[in-house]
């Protein structure tokens, strides 16, 4: 066995939402950041869709940078395909304690004024049929296809001139070196602006190859892309749910101990039962190669609205209708816990999953 070589490709991992977003993108990521040790963590992100990590004891809600930032080994970019709250992007900045080394930002990021922000929120469409939460987002990307005059990007401010660099060129001097990329999403499959529930959808595509485009990195440096799913479905605004659950017991265990509140909006979450024929579809568009499953920890609260007793008869189902079906994706992640070490992490081969996976727990 000595004499054996084990090759390991290096490359892009992608992490994308399966459902209405709220899946647990900013767990994932940062469990993986810590987990694999990318050179560079890197988002495409805009300041309507927060991702939660657990920092320092406490739960924090990141819009703009890469959950990554747990690793403070991994450069963070933010790329071009970025849309940025000046404001907010310095408050994460200043309380994260990111250093100008650390952080990238792609001169061609575009700014979200307070004129698209006004905007969006006098929209009573926008705000009361579609529910959005009113930060901007497509009154920017509206002007940016229109090719405004007065859009400002992130290398027209000089409260960012410190941290503008060439995303594309740093990730490509990384891959040629053989090195690790993870490139981290926004939103979620239901909520893609072309694949999606329309009109109940964000103003962009969310699935892998769109992010990718945004971030500038062609499909073939991907190594894995992993969709992130719950045992359930969430939305925190209108469109469909199916099977939505109205029971005020499982509402309130959502909506309390559940954490199932908007990271931006506060507003709660509704609450359904698992799609599967939404994601196998997602799995199939986004060539998934892994999936990860936040709230296992939901059954013993809430299993008998979803109709399931047991975390472990749910993933037989997964493996049956989903990890059998093309393209034959694997699970890899199971999270148990709030905290970002607090999940199972299945080893290759994951078939059968109880013979081989390791557990890793913050005490």
């Amino acid at each position: 066995m000595s004499g054996i070589k084990i090759f390991i490709k290096m490359g892009v991992d992608v992490v994308i939402g399966g459902q209405g977003g709220d899946e647990g993108k900013g767990k994932i990521s940062s469990y993986l950041s810590l987990k694999n040790n990318y050179d560079i963590c890197m988002r495409v992100s805009a300041p309507q869709a927060g991702h939660s990590v657990y920092f320092n004891g406490g739960r924090l809600g990141i819009a703009l940078l890469p959950c990554g930032f747990v690793n403070k080994k991994s450069r963070l970019l933010l790329g071009s395909g970025a849309l940025i709250s000046l404001e907010k992007l310095l408050n994460e900045i200043n309380f994260l304690k990111i250093s100008e080394e650390r952080l990238g930002i792609d001169g061609k990021a575009t700014i979200v004024t307070e004129n698209h922000v006004k905007e969006e929120l006098s929209n009573s469409h926008l705000m009361s049929t579609i529910g959005s939460v009113g930060k901007g987002i497509s009154s920017c990307r509206r002007d940016k296809i229109m090719r405004k005059e007065d859009l400002v990007f992130a290398k027209d401010v000089e409260e960012l001139s410190n941290y503008i660099t060439n995303t594309k060129k740093e990730v490509y001097s990384v891959l040629e070196k053989k090195g690790n990329v993870l490139l981290e999403s926004d939103h979620g499959a239901k909520l893609d602006l072309i694949h999606g529930e329309y009109p109940y959808v964000t103003s962009k595509s969310t699935n892998a190859s769109s992010v990718l485009g945004e971030a500038g990195i062609g499909p073939r440096e991907v190594r894995d892309v992993y969709a992130v799913f719950k045992p359930y479905v969430t939305r925190v605004g209108p469109g469909p749910l199916e099977e939505e659950i109205f029971d005020e017991e499982a509402l309130h265990w959502a909506h309390n101990l559940g954490g199932e509140r908007g990271t931006v909006s506060k507003r709660k979450r509704r609450l359904g039962k698992f799609e599967w024929d939404k994601a196998l579809e997602v799995i199939k568009m986004n060539s998934a190669t892994k999936l990860a499953f936040s709230h296992m920890d939901c059954f013993k609260h809430i299993g008998n609205y979803l109709g399931y007793n047991k975390s472990k008869d749910f993933l037989a189902d997964v493996e049956k209708k989903l990890c059998s079906r093309y393209p034959y994706p694997k699970i890899s992640l199971l999270s148990y816990g709030p905290r970002t070490l607090s999940l199972i992490h299945i080893s290759e081969p994951t078939r059968p999953l109880y013979i081989s996976y390791a557990v890793f727990c913050l005490k």
